[in-house]
């Protein structure tokens, strides 16, 4: 029986490894009901179909029984798991017929364990031999039927394919073409190997026909039909979700950069100013009979110069500003945080913020992308902003710190204030979206920000300590390697 027990143990192990696959989506989002219904299939879909390979492995009529009696276990969850799949993936269905062929089906496996050896037979005298596979395999020879309890099996078969049919008219009525095809996908992937396989099982139980009936391959194949079709739906909805984070995190940055127009406009003022003021001084030059050359040079190049500071301002702000899906690229660390720190700078003189940076020598580049990165960290920065302002303007202190942790291969960057601290009682709701202590905060940015972080395979929290001066927000991410970017040379440098 190799090429039998091959093909029924690669169908169990399809099945597991769906199971395990459905079951980790549903780890990660509760919510997803119909992920831990395909979890629960495949876990007895592989069971259904082990108790099926002993049942072909049987030399005895007792064991065939026996492998016949535990077969009505998974057979309940299949049924079952497949009838919940569809009431939460089409989002139809009566409960009422829910419950009631979780009833009957329950009632079934009850005098199936009550009585020998099945709910199926009240006696099996002999098996027969068939081929399968160009294999011998066992299947039932003659045996004596259980009449008194057959209309309930009956029964439940019909309320399970009158829900069925019931949900899918629903769906159907509610219209689209979405929903239609999710209708004709899960019914038919469902409905017919099932009605296929039960007349077929019906005709070998009463001896109408001989073989084997393949229970295990329509339950096989309606879990992977609802595999695909649920998996078709979770990508879509992935995709739309990573659609309206990308439309989020541009709006969050629209919001920070507006609480920062203020800065901004005076950090472009002063080369604005100092332009104007050297082309008056480049006029008075020019009126002369006799200008100084070396003084219109000078003028010249202090013009030049701080036409490329506006411009960089101007050029950090666009980048910034830009609507963008996260590019995975090496980053170095040291650049980054400038970057986000001079964007800041205005903000924190006017506030008396002093703003402190140090850098671990030789620190590698990570794995990241800049414009997101400086979001994370320019939210962290306008957060500590505000939280220092009820300190003594002296004790207003934000400190930004990177280093690497090579015992768990991380780049850690830490965001360090002199503030009142968070109350111990909000520290947990913090990250979540929507959550806010400001009058007119929308409650997004360190949702959104922990959200980069983990898209970037990091983590970031409050290393809270009671009692400890202000907080302090860390982050990890990945290194590239340890060689360090030619521009991070200086380790420590004060903004």
């Amino acid at each position: 029986m190799e090429v039998v027990t091959i093909v029924w143990s690669s169908g169990a192990t399809v099945a597991i490894v769906l199971a395990a696959a459905f079951g980790w989506v549903w780890l990660s989002d509760r919510r997803e009901l119909a992920s831990l219904m395909l979890c629960v299939l495949g876990v007895a879909v592989a069971t259904y179909v082990y108790c099926d390979l002993g049942l072909m492995r049987s030399k005895t009529p007792a064991e065939y029984g026996e492998w016949h009696r535990w077969n009505h276990v998974p057979a309940f969850l299949v049924l079952v798991g497949q009838m919940l799949f569809v009431h939460y993936y089409l989002r139809t269905g009566r409960v009422w017929l829910i419950w009631a062929v979780i009833f009957a089906r329950s009632l079934i496996l009850v005098v199936n364990f009550s009585v020998h050896p099945s709910f199926t037979y009240s006696d099996i005298v002999s098996l027969n031999h068939v081929s399968l596979l160009g294999e011998q395999v066992s299947t039932l020879g003659v045996f004596v039927r259980r009449s008194e309890w057959q209309w309930l099996a009956t029964t439940s078969l019909i309320l399970f394919l009158a829900f069925l049919l019931d949900a899918a008219a629903q769906k159907w009525m509610r219209g689209g073409k979405d929903s239609k095809r999710k209708v004709l996908t899960v019914s038919l992937g469902i409905a017919v190997p099932m009605l296929l396989t039960t007349a077929y099982s019906q005709l070998a139980a009463f001896g109408v026909m001989t073989g084997r009936a393949p229970n295990g391959a329509w339950m096989l194949g309606a879990l992977l039909t609802m595999a695909y079709e649920w998996g078709r739906s979770i990508r879509r909805e992935w995709l739309e979700l990573a659609e309206l984070r990308v439309q989020l995190a541009h709006v969050n940055r629209i919001g920070v950069m507006g609480q920062l127009a203020s800065a901004l406009a005076h950090e472009l003022s002063q080369p604005l100013t100092a332009t104007s003021a050297n082309i008056e001084a480049l006029l008075v030059q020019l009126d002369r009979e006799k200008p100084d050359l070396e003084e219109l040079r000078a003028i010249a190049a202090d013009i030049g110069q701080d036409d490329r500071r506006a411009n960089e301002i101007i050029d950090r702000m666009r980048q910034f500003f830009k609507r963008r899906s996260i590019e995975m690229k090496p980053v170095g660390v040291q650049s980054v945080v400038e970057d986000a720190l001079s964007l800041v700078r205005s903000e924190a003189s006017s506030k008396h913020v002093v703003l402190q940076f140090q850098i671990e020598p030789g620190l590698p580049p990570v794995v990241g992308d800049r414009v997101h990165l400086m979001q994370v960290l320019l939210n962290l920065l306008v957060n500590s902003i505000d939280a220092v302002q009820s300190c003594p303007v002296n004790h207003r202190r934000i400190a930004v710190e990177a280093r690497a942790d090579d015992a768990k291969g991380e780049v850690e960057i830490a965001v360090r204030d002199s503030g009142p601290g968070i109350p111990d009682r909000i520290v947990e709701e913090l990250f979540k979206p929507f959550f806010t202590t400001k009058s007119k905060g929308m409650g997004t940015g360190l949702a959104l920000a922990r959200t980069i972080i983990e898209a970037h395979g990091g983590r970031l929290w409050i290393d809270h300590i009671p009692q400890q001066e202000g907080t302090t927000f860390r982050f990890t991410l990945r290194p590239m390697t340890r060689e360090p970017l030619a521009q991070e040379a200086s380790p420590d440098n004060a903004i």
